[in-house]
């Protein structure tokens, strides 16, 4: 359920994967800049950028990556939104093991917005068929429109 009051905080977390290619380090570029010329508009409290892999097993359960993604996961349901196809899962085989398994693909760059320590906004994301951007996002925090509300769609996640 949303927070209806105004929130004591609200923090950014750029999540970003290793290794990009240039024009996904120029758009990381971007992003950082404007969260922080919000932060120095006082949109946001702080924001930080974390690296995570590119994809990881969907059996791990002591990963970083997973942990946040079943996070953002109940966001979706929550908020009747989706994420796929900007988190997928994937027949992938193993180079160093020679098997074949299902990991979790991240995007290469996703935001997550967090007021007073609840998740509140995730993106990239889809509603009813809709793609929503981390640009879309910022724009939001720019604007100060509310972070997206529950809504009435078929929820669609990774899994």
């Amino acid at each position: 359920m949303p927070n209806t009051e105004c929130p004591q905080t609200r923090r950014a977390e750029l999540f970003v994967r290793t290794d990009l290619p240039t024009p996904s380090e120029k758009r990381r570029d971007a992003v950082e800049t404007r969260l922080e010329r919000l932060r120095r508009a006082g949109r946001i409290d702080e924001f930080e950028t974390t690296v995570w892999a590119k994809r990881v097993p969907v059996a791990a359960t002591d990963c970083a990556e997973r942990t946040r993604y079943e996070e953002f996961r109940d966001w979706a349901t929550e908020a009747g939104a989706t994420l796929a196809p900007f988190f997928d899962t994937r027949l992938c085989y193993s180079w160093e093991t020679g098997e074949k398994r299902t990991e979790l693909v991240m995007p290469a760059l996703c935001l997550a917005v967090y007021e007073d320590g609840d998740l509140v906004q995730v993106a990239p994301f889809a509603r009813g068929g809709a793609p929503h951007s981390i640009e879309e996002c910022l724009d939001d925090l720019e604007t100060g429109r509310e972070p997206t509300t529950p809504g009435e769609v078929t929820i669609s996640t990774a899994d």
